[in-house]
């Protein structure tokens, strides 16, 4: 099975992610160990975070770990911050020094467009994204 990340539901299909798990742990190992060479605040470690558990979740049932980045922890007060975090994790993820961190080598003819593709998504949160997620976990919270 596939693992597929996009910016929310209703993404053009042609600006999905669609990896392998294999390529998912690549994929998710990179920014993990990337995002360690950061300070970060605890909204930014609430989403890097959300990416240790997509990576627990590829683990433990492979195929299930994609997402929508709209449904990942942002904050509207701190979203230019913790987008401006997020790129500079995905240009960190990218360099020699990061792939050479991992115990396995990374195919990086498949992951870095990924990991290009992902940073083009970071980019396109806006607070509207963030609202709709908000409101849709105080839908889930009440019931």
């Amino acid at each position: 099975m596939s693992n597929i990340i996009r910016l929310n539901e209703t993404a053009p299909n042609n600006e999905w992610i669609v990896m392998s798990n294999q390529g998912t742990n690549s994929f998710l190992d990179l920014l993990i160990v990337a995002a360690d060479n950061f300070e970060k605040t605890e909204q930014q470690k609430e989403l890097i975070s959300f990416l240790k558990d997509q990576k627990d979740i590829n683990d433990i049932a492979p195929g299930t770990a994609g997402f929508e980045l709209d449904e990942m922890a942002w904050q509207e007060s701190t979203l230019k911050e913790d987008t401006e975090f997020l790129i500079r994790v995905t240009e960190e993820a990218q360099k020699e020094r990061t792939l050479r961190k991992l115990p396995y080598k990374v195919n990086t003819c498949i992951v870095l467009p990924w990991l290009e593709r992902f940073a083009l998504m970071i980019n396109q949160m806006t607070a509207e994204n963030c609202a709709s997620n908000r409101d849709l976990t105080e839908k889930n919270e009440n019931g």
